[in-house]
């Protein structure tokens, strides 16, 4: 019977199942784990999923295992799972589809997003050759909504390896004028791997069959097709998608109409839809392909961008000037007036440059954006924030860097962020990974800068942010991580504290040679208690030297200790201004931070006069 339909493929329209992830997930209640997982934990489930779909009309069934790679199961904590969840993902299909449908193997990418770069051709072609190594009992291999020309061709290649018979179905490519330029691609890369059909998946109904049309101009191969339940949308907590079976069938007959040859869906596509899109099509033949060309769609002219003077952050880090920068907390027991208060002394202590934190110890303060923009206009005194990209998902990071353009910021320190779980919200915030790391963050902020967002989707006015990284100990894998921010764009790096001159010229000479500017990081510790804490370890990244903690122990009064806290921290600053380029000031903590902070500055600048 499965030969027969293969034999099929282009004479009369087949049916394909629906959604697989969308339907599992509700079915499960779980949203924390990849839905590939349940082909072992919980296989009747995913088994009466595919029996639904075949009762339903489905002739062709596609796997549970679209994210089933090493990259994704590996973020889940199970990568040695990979070939056995494939295997399972195939062998359930099979037992619910018996001889009555097609099994095809389905073979996802591997969002990696801005993690990309850091993936050779050799690495994602192993990443797919253990993914489709362990699909080879299916009748093909179906791999989807792809819309990356590297990923791509490296599981079109893996799959070919295979020997088995390889759809490729291209994924939502976004607007804008080479939305085509990279379908084309992709047809490309489909045709040179000697595909047996080709088509999309992954779009709204109404704009599939506009895709669909184009990529069937292009091709003689079988076209295939499954769009989404329309948009979803969020009610009462529960995604919801806006197509019934009805519509969903309506929008089939189009497809069919535009030559599609197997048709099947995607998110939010139920056994329903699919049984009323079977009642609707019966077994008609396919239709002949219109012949359409879409010509490249015109962008809006952008207004053209006004002659600004230079980044003043950037002049600022290409100087021989010794730069201070002072970290000035965004308190929310503070008043964003008495901040900028404090924060006047010191300005007038001759510090270049404010920089504020970014929800430190994922401990809930004001926004970091808006009060560095509060400082900067306020004071005159050029500000940036350190930017995380762990409480935000891709949309927010896109708007809320164009924002901080908008707001008049021209520079920004990238950081990863701390993780919500070590915070005062550990039990009700959670960890956001559209973006992993500083890294990542780096490159967009490298592609806003060019013009465009993480899709190629372009923009105006590109924001040309001065982007800073920071640095941890002066080990080597510490080191080459930095050669890693360096290559992403950062031009200046702010290094975790130093509590010892020895240490400040130990990471000095560890960055030596490197492109990038170094601010060494001081945090005045003011009190035995203080430096007890600090050196705990309770704060990732933070090592205090035994010695610095016992000498606190020579003074009794906490107004002493005060005081020798502070010494200590004019005189590393002061040592460090001798040969560094800058100086990343941490405020101490207490009533008089702003204060102490100001005594700091003045001691440096007295000492160091450029």
């Amino acid at each position: 019977m499965t030969n027969s339909i293969m034999r099929e493929l282009g004479a009369s329209v087949l049916i394909g199942s629906g959604a697989i992830g969308t339907c599992l997930r509700e079915k499960s209640g779980r949203s924390d784990e990849p839905v590939e997982l349940l082909n072992l934990r919980e296989p009747e489930m995913v088994k009466n999923l595919h029996a639904a779909y075949r009762s339903a009309g489905s002739q062709i069934l596609v796997t549970n295992t679209f994210a089933a790679n090493a990259v994704v199961m590996g973020d889940a904590g199970v990568a040695e799972l990979c070939e056995e969840i494939n295997r399972a993902g195939v062998a359930l299909a099979r037992e619910a589809g018996g001889e009555e449908c097609l099994i095809w193997a389905s073979v996802g990418p591997l969002g990696l997003g801005l993690r990309l770069d850091d993936y050779p051709a050799d690495a994602l072609l192993d990443i797919y050759r253990r993914q489709c190594g362990a699909l080879g009992t299916a009748d093909a291999l179906l791999l989807e909504t792809f819309v990356d020309v590297r990923e791509a061709r490296a599981a079109l290649f893996a799959a070919r390896e295979t020997g088995l018979p390889v759809i490729f179905q291209i994924g939502n490519t976004g607007g804008g004028s080479q939305r085509w330029n990279r379908v084309n691609q992709l047809l490309d890369e489909a045709h040179r791997a000697g595909v047996v059909a080709v088509g999309t998946n992954c779009y709204h109904p109404d704009e599939i069959v506009r895709v669909a049309s184009y990529i069937g101009t292009y091709t003689n191969l079988p076209l295939t097709a499954s769009p989404n339940a329309g948009h979803p949308r969020i009610e009462r907590g529960a995604v919801k998608y806006e197509f019934t079976p009805d519509d969903f069938a309506t929008a089939a007959v189009a497809l069919s109409a535009a030559g599609a040859a197997v048709i099947g869906g995607c998110c939010g596509t139920t056994p329903e839809h699919i049984s009323r899109m079977s009642g609707v099509l019966g077994r008609r033949a396919v239709a002949l392909r219109p012949r359409m060309e879409i010509f490249p769609e015109r962008s809006r002219a952008l207004p053209e961008k006004p002659d600004t003077e230079a980044n003043p952050i950037r002049s600022m880090m290409k100087s021989k000037h010794f730069i201070i920068s002072v970290e000035i907390r965004a308190d929310r027991r503070q008043s964003l007036s008495e901040i900028v208060q404090g924060a006047s002394k010191v300005a007038a202590a001759g510090a270049d440059m404010f920089d504020v934190p970014d929800n430190p110890g994922a401990t809930v303060g004001r926004d970091a954006t808006v009060t560095a923009a509060r400082l900067q206009n306020t004071l005159q005194i050029p500000s940036i924030c350190h930017f995380g990209v762990t409480q935000s998902n891709l949309m927010r990071l896109h708007s809320t860097l164009l924002g901080c353009w908008d707001s008049g910021l021209r520079g920004l320190l990238a950081v990863t962020g701390d993780a919500p779980s070590m915070g005062h919200l550990g039990s009700l915030a959670h960890r956001v990974v559209d973006m992993r790391s500083s890294v990542e963050l780096l490159r967009l902020i490298r592609g806003l800068r060019e013009g465009k967002i993480i899709n190629g989707e372009g923009l105006a006015d590109p924001p040309d942010f001065c982007a800073g990284c920071a640095v941890g100990k002066p080990i080597p894998a510490q080191i080459r991580w930095l050669q890693t921010k360096i290559a992403a764009g950062a031009e200046f790096v702010f290094s975790q504290p130093v509590f010892t001159l020895d240490d400040y010229k130990r990471l000095r000479d560890a960055v030596a040679g490197l492109p990038i500017r170094l601010f060494a990081g001081i945090m005045p510790l003011i009190s035995l208690r203080s430096a007890v804490f600090m050196a705990s370890g309770r704060i990732p990244g933070i090592s205090v030297p035994a010695d610095v903690v016992t000498s606190f122990e020579h003074y009794e009064s906490p107004a002493d200790q005060h005081l020798f806290g502070l010494d200590n921290a004019c005189e590393l600053a002061a040592g460090i201004a001798q040969d560094g380029a800058g100086l990343y000031l941490i405020m101490p903590f207490g009533k008089s931070s702003y204060d102490d902070a100001a005594k700091i500055v003045r001691r440096v600048r007295k000492q160091r006069v450029d």
